[in-house]
Parts: C-alpha cells; sequence; structure tokens
C-alpha cells in the first residue's frame, strides 16, 4: 500500500480521536448485553453470600447505584445551568473537572489530577471487561474447534451446545475444571492446547479489531442485544422448569470475608455509571431521563430483577455446585434450549469489539501527545496506530492467561476502581457542588453530608 492510500486510513484512525461520543453510544448498547450476560453468574455469587443474604445486597446494591446515578445526573444539570456549559459534552468526567473547577476554592487546583483518576478508573474498567469478553471467547473457540474435529456426525450440537462452558468461564480455575472434564474423556493428552488455541484465537481477534466500523458495530450491537435478551428469557425458563434444591437447606448468611467478596462482584455488576450522562444527552427529551418511570429507573428496575432472579433460582437449582454461570448446569436436552448458546456465543464477540473500541480511542488521543508520533511522517503515524490496536488486543489475551484467579481480580476491580467511579466520586461531587450553597439547604448536615459519607464508606 502506497503513500497516498495509506493517508486517508491514518486520517481516519485519528479522526477517532473525535468521536469517543459515537463510541460511548455503541457503549451504551453494550451495557444491555453486559448486565443481561453478567446475570448469568450471578448464581455463583450467591456461593459466597449462601443465597438468602445475597439476594438482598442485590437490591441493596441496585437501589444504592440508582440512586448514585440520579446523584451524578442532578450535579451535572446543575453545573450546566450555573456556569452556561455545553451539555452535549458533560460525560461523567468533564461532570467531575467542573464541579472541582467551581467548587471550594482549596480544592480547584486539585481538578486536573482528580479528572484523570476518573480517566484512570473508566479505562480500567473497559480493559478489564475486554479481558472477561476475550477469555470467554476463547474457551468458546476450543470447544467448537474440538467439535469439528472429532464429532463429524454431532458437530452441528456440539457447537450449539459448547456455549454453556464458555460464558460461564470468569477463572482460568472454572476455565481448566471445565476443559478437563469436556476433553479429558476424550483426548487426555491434549488438554494442556488451551493457550495455544487461545493463541489462535487471539489472532482472529487482531483484524477484527484492526479497523472497527462504527456503523457495523451500531447494527451488531442491536442484535446482539435482542440475542442476548432472548438467551435470558430461555435461561429463567429452564430455571423455573428444573428441579429446585429447597431454600431452607441453604444458611442464611455467611462469613464477612465472603460477605466483602460478594458484595464486591456484585459492585462490580452494576457499574455502569459512565455512561449515565451520554445516554441522556443522546435523548430528545432528556428532561424525562429521571423522571418516575424514565429510562434510568425502568432500567435499572429490569437490570436488578433479572440479576436477583437468575441468581437466586441459579443458585438454588446449583447449590454450592454453581458454577461461573447459569449456562454450566443447562443440559443439551430438551432442544428448544439449544438456541441459549449461539444466541450468546454472537453476544459476546460483539461486547468484546463494543468493550475494545473505547480504549482504543482513548490511546490514540493520548498517542497524539507524543512528540515521537505527533512528528512522524503518515506511515509511521499509521503504523504506530495499528500497533498500539493490536497490541490493546495482545495484552487483553494476556492478562486472561496470568491472572491465576480472574474471580477474586473482578472483586478487587469491584472493591476498587467499580466501587470509587459508583460510590465514592458520586457523593464527593454532592458535597463538593452543594457545599457552597449549603446555608439554603435545609438539614444540609444530615441530608447531604452523613448521606453522602455513609455511601463512601460503603464504596
Amino acid at each position: 500500500m502506497d503513500t497516498s492510500d495509506r493517508a486517508p486510513m491514518v486520517r481516519n484512525a485519528l479522526r477517532e480521536t473525535d468521536v469517543i461520543s459515537v463510541a460511548v453510544t455503541e457503549e451504551e448498547n453494550s451495557n444491555v448485553m453486559t448486565e443481561l450476560e453478567g446475570a448469568c453468574a450471578v448464581g455463583s455469587n450467591l456461593r459466597y453470600f449462601k443465597d438468602t443474604t445475597g439476594f438482598f445486597l442485590i437490591f441493596v446494591a441496585g437501589v444504592i447505584s440508582a440512586y448514585l446515578m440520579h446523584v451524578v445526573v442532578r450535579t451535572a444539570r446543575s453545573v450546566v445551568e450555573s456556569h452556561n456549559l455545553d451539555r452535549s459534552k458533560m460525560d461523567y468526567t468533564e461532570t467531575v473537572f467542573s464541579v472541582f473547577k467551581y467548587g471550594p476554592e482549596p480544592f480547584r487546583k486539585s481538578k486536573g489530577k482528580i479528572k484523570y483518576h476518573d480517566f484512570l478508573y473508566l479505562l480500567e474498567s473497559h480493559l478489564f471487561f475486554s479481558g472477561i469478553w476475550s477469555m470467554r471467547f476463547l474457551l468458546l473457540y476450543k470447544l467448537v474447534v474440538y467439535a469439528s474435529t472429532s464429532f463429524s456426525s454431532r458437530k452441528t450440537f456440539a457447537i450449539l451446545s459448547s456455549h454453556q462452558l464458555a460464558l460461564s468461564v470468569l477463572t482460568p480455575k472454572l476455565l481448566f475444571v471445565s476443559i478437563s472434564q469436556f476433553v479429558r474423556a476424550f483426548l487426555p493428552d491434549q488438554s494442556q492446547n488451551f493457550y495455544l488455541i487461545g493463541f489462535m484465537v487471539t489472532l482472529l481477534l487482531i483484524p477484527l479489531c484492526w479497523s472497527v466500523d462504527m456503523r457495523i458495530l451500531a447494527r451488531l450491537s442491536m442484535v446482539a442485544n435482542i440475542a442476548t435478551m432472548i438467551g435470558t428469557i430461555l435461561v429463567l425458563a429452564y430455571l423455573l422448569t428444573a428441579g429446585l434444591q429447597p431454600y431452607n437447606t441453604f444458611p442464611a448468611y455467611t462469613n464477612f470475608q465472603n460477605l466483602l467478596i460478594g458484595f464486591s462482584i456484585v459492585i462490580f455488576a452494576f457499574e455502569g455509571i459512565g455512561m449515565v450522562l451520554p445516554i441522556e444527552n443522546k435523548m430528545a427529551h432528556p428532561k424525562g431521563y429521571t423522571d418516575l418511570t424514565g429510562v434510568l429507573n425502568v432500567g435499572m428496575v429490569v437490570v436488578i430483577c433479572v440479576c436477583a432472579s437468575v441468581g437466586f433460582f441459579g443458585f438454588l437449582n446449583a447449590g454450592d455446585n454453581a458454577q461461573g454461570s447459569i449456562t454450566l448446569t443447562i443440559p443439551e436436552r430438551p432442544f428448544w434450549f439449544a438456541p441459549i448458546k449461539p444466541l450468546f456465543i454472537f453476544a459476546i464477540l460483539v461486547s468484546y469489539l463494543v468493550q475494545y473500541y473505547i480504549p482504543a480511542i482513548i490511546f490514540a488521543r493520548l498517542m497524539e501527545k507524543l512528540r515521537c508520533h505527533r512528528e512522524a511522517s503518515e506511515n509511521r503515524r499509521y503504523i504506530h496506530i495499528k500497533t498500539m490496536r493490536v497490541s490493546l488486543v495482545l495484552f487483553t489475551y494476556l492478562m486472561v492467561i496470568t491472572i491465576p484467579k480472574l474471580d477474586l481480580m473482578i472483586s478487587l476491580v469491584g472493591a476498587w476502581s467499580s466501587s470509587v467511579l459508583a460510590f465514592v466520586l458520586p457523593s464527593v461531587l454532592e458535597i463538593m457542588h452543594l457545599w457552597s450553597e449549603r446555608h439554603l439547604v435545609k438539614y444540609f448536615w444530615l441530608k447531604v453530608v452523613v448521606k453522602d459519607v455513609i455511601f463512601i464508606v460503603i464504596g
């Protein structure tokens, strides 16, 4: 490819740094897939809670998350009105920056650092989600390859049933247990090929992420949302028709350590606060966004109910043997449950592509600050951008194969970045923004300070 052909491609790649709002729109669609796919893993999370406590805390975490989303929206609206800012540009990081910029004088110098840290937390969440989707897809590909080479007479059926393992694997421990259970009986000498198969899948993901077209992703996201919702309905149908263990056979509570781990994972499941403001900015009538029957409340109610119901009945179905996802316990028959697997297969692939796109845009923008890239020729800039894209895909693969216990890593991310984003920052923003008007707010210290300090402590 000569320079004249590459130049438009370079400009298109660099133009991605100016269309983050478009990528965020697709991330809004991906959140639906993320929440519904994540609901399939809540059953295993109740192993930490021992069912009763977990079922209650799912609602508690969901309600608190929804309330703090309202706090962020309310604060952003107030900042925009008070200082005549452009509402369309007010995402989460800009809201944090503006609140500190116009907040109490001693904190104004910290506005840039606070925005930078918020930016890093969001980036960490997106990269970690990409790793999760990559890991799920790796095992899926291994099983599909195995099915296509070992069961020629049952190829189609094996491919349809393979995803019950793929979607469930959120830890390498569960991953290798699943592989050993599935492969050992047939190919005992091939059970260690996961790293090679994983690398092959990564090589397949690289061309998909080489040049992502947001127009294509927009259409794929819509289809994947529908596929995920249909799959979730089928999962619920299975759980309600399968045998459930007696409710009173499970303890009502667990120890404090498991309580913290489980609650951190629940927080991570509900972490979507970074998308709240971009969704509002895209609405034709944003004032109705936070109404009682608005998009925010209805969406959170649906997500909470789905997570609670799938988790509750999934745990009653499998008990302490609950795997990383409900799909592990779904049998291969009857045949009407077979569509669950291909539906989630497609959704996982789209989820990876969407989650990958925002970090790619962010790094492309950061590369413009490097002199060696900014002053390079068109050819070199093109190579730099494509190298960055490939490196991100390889990074997610390395994260998958090197983290020994990814479920605890998810708990750590939930306890750190997701807690900061969903619990700590919204509470701090409300106090900072209302501080100058504290004499106008009745019972300010009780209604604002004490309440937000409680949320900060919980986070």
